[in-house]
C-alpha cells in the first residue's frame, strides 16, 4: 500500500501485524487499516468481528460524506448568494444614481423651455399663444414620463414614502378637475363630476400623491374616450374615499385586465402606437393606492367602456381655518415693503437658465444678481451684504449649492437660502436642509411658485 510506504521508518519498524478491509460509499472507495505491534496481534475472531462491522462502518462514513457534502453545498450556495445581494446591492445604488443624474440632466433643459414658454407668452397673439400652448403641452408630457420613471424606481427599491397632513381637498380638486375638463372639452366628450367633499372639512392624505392617482385614472378615461362621456365621482363616508371614473371608451378584453397594473405593459400593443404612453400610470396607480392602505377594482367591456374604483382610507375633522376672513389672507399676502429695493441672488451656472430666471424675476420688480458658481456666490456675499434672498443651484463646477450653503452658514450669513435644483429625489432635498438651505425649488420652474416663495421669504426676511 502507498499509505503503508510513506509511513515514517520509525513507526513502520514497530509495526508487526496488519489487518485491513474495503469500504465502499456511495462516493467513494477507502481501506481501513488497522496496524498492530505485535506478530499475530489480529485472531480470526478479530477479523471476523471486523467483517460484521464493516455494514455500519460503511453507513457511518457514508452520512459523514452526505454531511461533509450538504455542508459544503450550503457555504457555496451562501457565498453565491451573499455576492448576489452584494450585486444586487451595488446595481440598485447604481440605478438610483443614475436615474437621479438623468433626472437632473432632463430637468435642466426642461426648466428653460418651460421658462421661456411662460415669458413668451405675456407678449404675444392668439395664433402665438396656440402655438405655445403645444409647446408647453409636449414639455408638460415629456416631465409627467420622467415623473413617472422616477417614482416606479422608486416605489421597487423600497425608497418610496407619502407625505401626509391634515388639508383641504376641495380647492385641490377643483383645480385638478379643471384641468381634465378642458381636456374632455377640446376632444368634444362630456365630463361630468359629482363630489360630497367641501371646504368644511380637512383631511389627512398626501395631497400630491392623491393628485396623482386622479390624474392617471381620469387622463386614462378622457385618452381612450372619443364619443360620449367621462363620470367622476368623489365620495367621502366613514373614513373612506371612494373614487369612481367610469368611461364610455374603448374597453378591455377581460383576459387582458389581470395584466393591466403591470409595468411598461398597456392593454393592447396596438395601444402605444395609436394613443401613445409608456405604461407606467396604472402601474404607479395601483402602488400608491396599497402604500395608502387602500384597493383599486375595475370592470369593462370591450367596445362599451371603464370603471375604475378607488377606497382609500381617509381621517377627516372639522376645517379649523375656515373662519379666516379672506381679508386676513389678502394681508398676509400684501409684499412687506416695495420690492424694487431688494435685491435676489441666483447662482446658476446653465447661462439659459440664468436668463430664464433673471427674466422672471426682474418681471416681478426685484433687482437681480447672476453668479455662476458657489465661490463665486460666497465672493459676492462678501462684498455686498445687502442680499434679501439668494436662489442656490445644487450642481455647479468649481463649488456646488450645498458646499456654498455651508460656508455661508459657516460665516455666519442668515440670508435665506432656497435650493434651485433638478434632483427630484426627496432624499436629495433632505440634505439640502441638512446643509443650511431653508427650502426647495424644483426644475423645472414655474413663475408662480417662484412668486409665492419669494414673497414668502422677503416677507419674514
Amino acid at each position: 500500500l502507498e499509505e503503508f510506504d510513506n509511513l515514517n521508518p520509525f513507526l513502520k519498524n514497530q509495526i508487526k501485524s496488519a489487518l485491513f478491509t474495503g469500504i465502499r460509499t456511495e462516493t467513494s472507495d477507502s481501506i481501513l487499516l488497522l496496524l498492530g505491534s505485535r506478530k499475530g496481534q489480529f485472531s480470526l475472531e478479530t477479523k471476523a468481528t471486523l467483517q460484521r462491522f464493516r455494514p455500519l462502518l460503511e453507513r457511518a462514513i457514508n452520512d459523514i460524506e452526505h454531511k461533509e457534502e450538504l455542508q459544503r453545498l450550503v457555504e457555496l450556495k451562501t457565498r453565491e448568494l451573499t455576492i448576489a445581494q452584494q450585486q444586487a446591492e451595488q446595481a440598485n445604488q447604481s440605478k438610483s444614481q443614475f436615474l437621479a443624474m438623468m433626472s437632473h440632466e432632463l430637468r435642466t433643459p426642461l426648466n428653460a423651455v418651460l421658462g421661456l414658454i411662460e415669458i413668451l407668452r405675456k407678449d404675444s397673439n392668439r395664433y402665438q399663444q396656440n402655438l405655445l400652448e403645444q409647446m408647453e403641452g409636449s414639455a408638460e408630457l415629456l416631465l409627467v414620463i420622467i415623473n413617472d420613471i422616477l417614482d416606479l424606481s422608486r416605489i421597487e427599491s423600497g425608497h418610496f414614502k407619502l407625505h401626509c397632513h391634515w388639508v383641504q381637498l376641495h380647492k385641490r380638486l377643483m383645480h385638478a378637475l379643471g384641468y381634465h375638463h378642458k381636456a374632455a372639452e377640446t376632444k368634444g366628450i362630456r365630463f361630468n363630476v359629482r363630489t360630497s367633499i367641501c371646504d368644511h372639512y380637512e383631511y389627512w392624505v398626501d395631497p400630491v400623491r392623491l393628485m396623482q392617482i386622479l390624474f392617471n385614472i381620469i387622463g386614462n378615461a378622457i385618452k381612450f374616450t372619443h364619443i360620449g362621456s367621462v363620470d367622476v365621482s368623489l365620495i367621502t363616508a366613514r373614513d373612506q374615499l371612494v373614487i369612481e371614473v367610469r368611461d364610455s371608451g374603448i374597453g378591455i378584453e377581460q383576459q387582458r385586465i389581470e395584466h393591466l397594473f403591470s409595468p411598461f405593459i398597456q392593454a393592447d400593443s396596438s395601444i402605444t402606437r395609436n394613443y401613445g404612453g409608456t405604461g407606467l400610470g396604472l402601474a404607479i396607480t395601483k402602488h400608491l393606492v396599497k402604500l395608502m392602505g387602500g384597493e383599486i377594482t375595475v370592470q369593462s367591456q370591450l367596445g362599451e367602456g371603464s370603471q375604475f374604483t378607488i377606497k382609500l382610507p381617509v381621517e377627516s375633522r372639522l376645517n379649523q381655518k375656515a373662519t379666516v376672513s379672506s381679508t386676513t389672507n389678502m394681508t398676509l399676502r400684501k409684499p412687506a415693503q416695495n420690492v424694487s429695493s431688494q435685491n435676489i441672488l441666483v447662482v446658476e451656472d446653465t447661462k439659459t437658465n440664468q436668463v430664464v430666471i433673471q427674466l422672471i424675476l426682474s418681471q416681478m420688480g426685484y433687482n437681480v444678481t447672476i453668479a455662476e458658481h458657489g465661490y463665486q456666490a460666497i465672493e459676492l456675499v462678501k462684498s455686498n451684504d445687502s442680499f434679501d434672498l439668494i436662489f442656490m443651484d445644487i450642481s455647479m463646477p468649481i463649488m456646488d449649492g450645498i458646499q456654498a450653503t455651508q460656508q455661508l452658514r459657516a460665516n455666519h450669513i442668515q440670508t435665506p437660502i432656497i435650493a434651485l435644483t433638478a434632483h427630484a429625489m426627496q432624499s436629495d432635498h433632505k440634505v439640502f436642509l441638512e446643509a443650511g438651505m431653508n427650502d426647495v425649488i424644483l426644475k423645472p420652474i414655474r413663475s408662480q411658485e417662484l412668486q409665492r416663495l419669494t414673497q414668502l421669504y422677503l416677507q419674514r426676511n
